[in-house]
């Protein structure tokens, strides 16, 4: 399974390379471990595959502060993150930067790991299968399908809050992805060592997206030991 390892915005440099030391010594029982730590700490990384938690809708130029795909991809990233629901929702990003991101990522090498999800509003509604596939076919069209890319089912209710849909709502979503688009499917959203017993058991999936318990690596252990 892909287990893809979200810091969000944590760690100081000392705590970083700590976490690697001990991260280096984790049995991963051969899943695939993919690390998406802050940009700053790129350079800090050897031998371990890892991605961006985002990336600049700008190829290139005068723009203050943004990253390229470019920059990204020379620093030795593999995959990077795109239209995670906390970009939308904290940072007022719309699908149309998420688009041209996605653009940006695929054609600088980059595999995007395209996170897609619901309200809770629309979760209960029951239009959240409908919601989701109109989201990624705006943002997928006109990329070439054939390009590689990961989906990452990530209920934007469910992210940090412990609150997740039961397998059979998940499992609506990641059949019609897997249906649909064709690629790797990852579920993201509160998983953590104490549910991961029941969320293994979900159709469809090729592993998980994990953000809190990514941060903490006997949890995460106890997680791998679990899958």
């Amino acid at each position: 399974m892909i287990i893809a390892l979200n810091h969000k915005s944590n760690f100081t440099k000392e705590e970083f390379l700590s976490y690697l030391t001990n991260y280096k010594a984790l049995n991963s029982y051969n899943h695939d471990l993919l690390l998406f730590p802050s940009s700053c700490y790129f350079p800090l990384i050897t031998n371990i595959i890892f991605g961006s938690q985002d990336v600049s809708c700008y190829q290139e130029g005068s723009y203050t502060g943004e990253i390229s795909a470019k920059a990204i991809k020379s620093l030795g990233a593999t995959y990077t993150l795109i239209n995670h629901s906390e970009r939308l929702t904290k940072l007022n990003e719309t699908l149309d930067i998420s688009k041209k991101k996605l653009a940006q990522a695929l054609s600088n090498n980059l595999i995007p790991i395209i996170c897609i999800g619901d309200t809770k509003e629309e979760h209960d509604a029951g239009t959240y299968v409908e919601k989701i596939k109109k989201d990624l076919d705006y943002l997928l069209e006109g990329i070439d399908k054939s390009k590689e890319f990961i989906i990452a089912y990530e209920p934007i209710f469910a992210i940090g809050t412990g609150l997740i849909p039961t397998n059979e709502d998940i499992e609506k979503v990641t059949t019609m992805l897997k249906d649909t688009y064709h690629k790797q499917v990852l579920y993201g959203g509160s998983a953590n060592e104490e549910n991961i017993e029941t969320l293994k058991q979900l159709k469809n999936i090729d592993g998980f997206l994990l953000g809190g318990i990514s941060l903490k690596l006997p949890s995460l252990q106890e997680l791998l030991n679990k899958l």
